[in-house]
């Protein structure tokens, strides 16, 4: 006996397989503010902000033959240079390479957070003036996570 069997087959609808992915992508949306802290998020861009102006601040004294220095508080960072080249009162503010017209400062630091105070000088070579541990470590610290930085004396480098 020869007969054919008629096989169905069954599976998931178009408009099944949308509505699921509408969901899962709904729940993700609410899961991930509760993986991830926004502060820490916050903190990790200061800090790497704060690298960045260092190195700046590094290179703009190779740069220009003129000593700068970099002023960190425990709220923010500031870059200033002598009123002239050869003064060593660092009194005019460095602007920011981005637009000219503000200074390159920040002092929009996170929630809980804090950087260790240090003021560091780079010369024309580009490398610290000021005595202090070699390398100097500037840390940011906070409830959710501590970030740190070196800058070796010898060299300028700024290891983050």
């Amino acid at each position: 006996m020869n007969s054919e069997s008629i096989v169905q087959y069954r599976g998931f609808t178009l408009i099944e397989l949308v509505v699921v992915v509408m969901l899962l992508g709904i729940l993700s949306v609410f899961a991930m503010g509760k993986l991830f802290n926004q502060n820490q998020f916050a903190a990790k861009g200061f800090f790497d902000d704060t690298v960045n102006a260092v190195r700046f601040a590094q290179k703009l004294a190779v740069s220009s033959g003129c000593a700068v220095q970099v002023q960190i508080t425990t709220t923010g960072y500031q870059l200033f240079q002598g009123t002239t080249c050869i003064s060593g009162v660092f009194t005019r503010a460095v602007a920011n390479p981005a637009n000219r017209a503000n200074p390159y400062s920040n002092n929009n630091m996170p929630t809980g957070y804090g950087l260790t105070p240090a003021v560091i000088e780079f010369d024309a070579r580009g490398v610290i003036t000021s005595g202090g541990l070699d390398p100097l470590p500037v840390t940011l610290a906070g409830p959710d996570a501590t970030f740190t930085f070196n800058v070796h004396r010898k060299t300028g480098l700024v290891d983050a």
